[in-house]
């Protein structure tokens, strides 16, 4: 029996496809909504007794690989791997055939491979070694138990600029390979550097548990280091399609069909600590689109619990427009009391938090009330301050049933008639917080190519410009003729840029700010660098493959003389 045939006999496609979206019973089969196309009457199917599942929306379907390659976007190797370590059977080659295809271990591989090695590197020396003794005596003052430390897998990196490099580097592992893999950073020299030193480290898992990222966290706030750093962003690992402790928090969710966003690693030990396992946490980014929809593949609920500061309310607003745009259910858990978190909360008592999950109310409606409640008197000025910001929200709200409910909920707390609010609603433009969210999020599906990313650091930063040091005609864009004819000339002056061009380049920083930290100088020179010599490798990839043409085209004709001289040419240029 062969390697797949021995993870199908030990792997059950509904138990793993279960690890991704919610299935209920359907006859013999299973349904659910599918998790590869925005559907609101599941058509997303999973046979038990073929072990095979389709979708009739969107017509994907195939067998336990096929379903993680489409959620994890990776190749049949990839998937066979991950599968293989859930079901405890040990891969012997580094290359497998599917039908006629061959499939081998690629950078994928070895990211994940590097991504669990600095897991269990870090975790052992927090566990034994006599440097991280502060570290675990920070870790001993919050309250996080020896157990807690185990099952999270939790770390620390001493003060060292190359201790995990060399160690990876014994494993046979390059040093492009772990800068690619977000745990080491380029300087401007060429030199590489452990990314994360002096800190706390925090593995981020993937839905089925594999290590993706870390987040760090520093011991003591000096007022000068970040208090957090992230992993950089990888083959495997995107920011905002990642919800940190989601791999040991999905059961509780189902179980409570209720998940609880907090906003950072520590609430979500905290409250796993205290047996509230349903909560969980963004992962180095506010909250977005896509994490709201992953979470409601497992629930009809989702909850946020954010501080209470300036910084709190603000992401708290835009987590429930995004909820009530795209028609999930969401609570406000809100904590009283000199609670600052959900750590604190449960430090003083868990009592604390049970009762405010309990006590949560529906988003719109705590939003509405805390409004209501910093206007005491209520008058006409107060209660068109009030309408002025929530009426463009009730308008965005994706379902009719809804948005009648607030309109009367409102037409109550303001003592107003809600025909009156009705005529202000048909005067109010859309939410203009959820339209520009949904633009930014939409550019940021769609991705912004590699030159764009390319122009965009350089309008966040016009210092790279001297970091060019070839060609760069190929990154032109002719919807940036002016900033291309800038960067050639490698004189910034966003003065002279015509408006379309700003606001062109102001879209691309939007989508650089969500997935990279600027204000690690040393990560955004690194990211720059490598993105310069990805442009020159796909410039020299291009180069071949139009002299491959013209050979095949040579050989063809049978013109010897053309073909030797082309074959000449190419060879000098593999070199």
């Amino acid at each position: 029996m062969d390697e797949v045939d021995q993870i199908k006999e030990r792997l059950d496609i509904v138990e793993v496809i279960s690890s991704y979206l919610t299935l209920k019973k359907a006859g013999t089969n299973l349904k659910g909504a599918c998790p590869f196309h925005n559907e609101k009457t599941p058509s997303f199917m999973v046979s038990p007794e073929r072990q095979t599942f389709r979708c009739f929306g969107c017509n994907e379907g195939g067998d336990v690989f096929t379903f993680i390659e489409k959620m994890e976007g990776i190749d049949f190797y990839n998937a066979l791997k991950l599968l293989a370590d859930r079901a405890g059977v040990k891969l012997e080659n580094r290359s497998v055939t599917r039908g006629e295809q061959e499939f081998k271990s690629d950078l994928k591989t070895k990211v994940y491979e590097i991504n669990d090695w600095t897991k269990k590197l870090y975790h052992k020396i927090l566990l034994d070694h006599p440097k991280a003794e502060h570290a675990r005596q920070y870790l001993e003052g919050r309250g996080i138990t020896a157990k807690t430390i185990a099952d999270f897998e939790l770390g620390y990196a001493p003060e060292s600029w190359e201790l995990l490099i060399k160690f990876l580097e014994k494993k046979q592992y390059t040093k492009d390979e772990i800068v690619k893999a977000g745990v080491a950073i380029r300087n401007d020299r060429g030199d590489i550097y452990d990314r994360f030193r002096g800190r706390i480290i925090f593995p981020i898992a993937s839905i089925m548990g594999q290590t993706v990222a870390f987040t760090s966290r520093i011991l003591k706030d000096d007022g000068k280091s970040a208090k957090y750093i992230n992993s950089a962003e990888s083959p495997i690992y995107i920011k905002g399609k990642t919800i940190y402790g989601l791999d040991r928090a999905k059961m509780a969710i189902k179980e409570a069909d209720n998940a609880i966003f907090v906003e950072g690693n520590m609430d979500v030990i905290a409250c796993h600590q205290a047996g509230f396992k349903n909560v969980v946490a963004t992962s180095g980014t506010a909250i977005t689109e896509e994490q709201l929809k992953i979470l409601s593949r497992y629930t009809s609920l989702i909850s946020f619990s954010f501080d209470s500061d300036e910084a709190g309310v603000t992401a708290m607003k835009k987590a429930i427009r995004m909820a009530l745009k795209n028609d999930i259910a969401s609570k406000i858990v809100a904590l009283q009391g000199p609670f600052k978190d959900a750590d604190e909360a449960i430090k003083s008592d868990p009592k604390n938090w049970t009762r405010a999950v309990k006590e949560a109310k529906p988003s719109l409606e705590f939003w509405i009330d805390s409004l209501i409640t910093k206007s005491p008197d209520l008058g006409v000025i107060a209660k068109k301050k009030i309408a002025k910001e929530i009426l463009p929200v009730i308008k965005s709200i994706y379902s009719d049933i809804e948005k009648e409910y607030y309109i009367k909920y409102l037409a109550q707390k303001l003592s107003v008639s809600e025909k009156a609010l009705i005529s202000a609603l048909e005067k109010t433009a859309g939410d203009k917080e959820i339209s520009n969210t949904k633009k930014e999020e939409d550019k940021s599906q769609a991705k912004i190519t590699l030159p764009q990313k390319i122009m965009a650091f350089i309008w966040i930063k016009p210092e790279l410009l001297g970091k060019i040091k070839t060609d760069l005609t190929a990154i032109y864009d002719s919807e940036l003729l002016d900033f291309s004819a800038q960067i050639a000339k490698k004189e910034i002056n966003k003065e002279k840029l015509n408006s379309k061009e700003v606001d062109l380049l102001n879209q691309y920083e939007i989508v650089l700010r969500n997935d990279y930290d600027f204000s690690d100088e040393d990560a955004i020179n690194s990211e720059f660098i490598f993105m310069l010599k990805r442009i020159e490798l796909e410039k020299n990839d291009h180069i071949k493959a139009q002299y491959a043409a013209k050979i095949q085209k040579a050989e063809a004709s049978g013109d010897k003389a053309e073909l030797k001289r082309l074959l000449s040419e190419f060879s000098a240029l593999i070199k």
